[in-house]
């Protein structure tokens, strides 16, 4: 079967500020979430918000409500949205076809899928914008849920079969808008994915066994702290790799660094990595 606009709904699933930090790849995932909630709202697909426990995992982030000002947001604590009550909704009533992003897979994305699967609805998991601490957990999300008969699809998907035709009145917006760039977020959109840097007064970078340079915990250096420590964490050093992944999520501040050499020097450092080669160790230095 094939997704209809005016058949579906898309389901945002606690895409929370305390929890999106623990993501694996959580910058790219809720970059993708919404890329997706402007997608159905350029088809006219309403959407809808829920949140785990906001008292304790904090509130939708900011950058996917702004996408979607108007939509209704549902707390609970029971883990499926499904058994949690977020389906009553007037605007929802009469759509059969679920599309589920969001965290975390295995749990509560998960046990909603099977739940709507189970109450006879057409389930779309978002292999491409949903996210789990660990990549194994969210693996098997998607095996379960496969098997279970969800149907598991990309983000492309979602958008080309509500669009339908490439006549579609709606097919240049989607072109212009989330078709000719991947996903992306602002820098301060993005640090607000990042793992928190609260516990360091900075970190130290070490290379060839000589200490290169220090970032502080400070205004100026604090989004800088963020990204390295966020590459560290996923990467174990600075390698040219975790480069090309800090200079993403610079963001605009990368393109601004390419037009203003020595203007970002904590930029100017990942470009050089991807032409020289080698990396940086990584020292954190902690908060007593």
């Amino acid at each position: 079967m094939l997704i209809q606009a005016e058949s579906s709904v898309l389901l945002v699933v606690d895409v929370q500020g305390k929890l999106v930090p623990a993501i694996q790849d959580a910058t790219r995932t809720v970059a993708a979430i919404r890329w997706l909630i402007s997608a159905a709202r350029l088809n006219g697909v309403p959407l809808l918000f829920s949140e785990q426990y906001p008292q304790g995992l904090g509130k939708t982030l900011t950058c996917l409500l702004a996408a979607a000002p108007d939509a209704p947001v549902v707390s609970k604590t029971a883990f499926s949205c499904v058994a949690g009550g977020c389906f009553s909704h007037a605007a929802l009533q009469g759509r059969q076809q679920i599309i589920i992003c969001g965290i975390e897979a295995h749990v509560c994305v998960l046990q909603t899928a099977l739940e709507l699967q189970a109450g006879g609805n057409q389930v779309f998991l978002v292999a491409d914008a949903i996210g789990s601490r660990a990549d194994a957990d969210k693996t098997l999300a998607i095996q379960r849920a496969r098997e279970s008969g969800v149907i598991v699809v990309s983000r492309e998907m979602v958008l080309f079969e509500w669009l339908r035709d490439a006549k579609s009145a709606n097919f240049k917006a989607a072109s212009q808008q989330l078709l000719q760039a991947p996903p992306s977020l602002s820098f301060a959109e993005v640090l607000s994915t990042l793992p928190s840097v609260e516990h360091l007064v900075g970190i130290q970078l070490w290379r060839d066994g000589k200490l290169d340079a220090v970032i502080e915990n400070k205004p100026g250096q604090a989004g800088s702290l963020k990204v390295y420590n966020a590459l560290h964490k996923q990467f174990g050093a600075i390698t040219p790799k975790a480069g090309r992944l800090g200079l993403w999520l610079y963001g605009e501040h990368a393109n601004d660094a390419l037009l203003h050499p020595g203007k970002h020097p904590n930029i100017d450092r990942l470009f050089a990595l991807e032409a020289t080669g080698g990396g940086f160790g990584v020292r954190p230095l902690l908060d007593s």
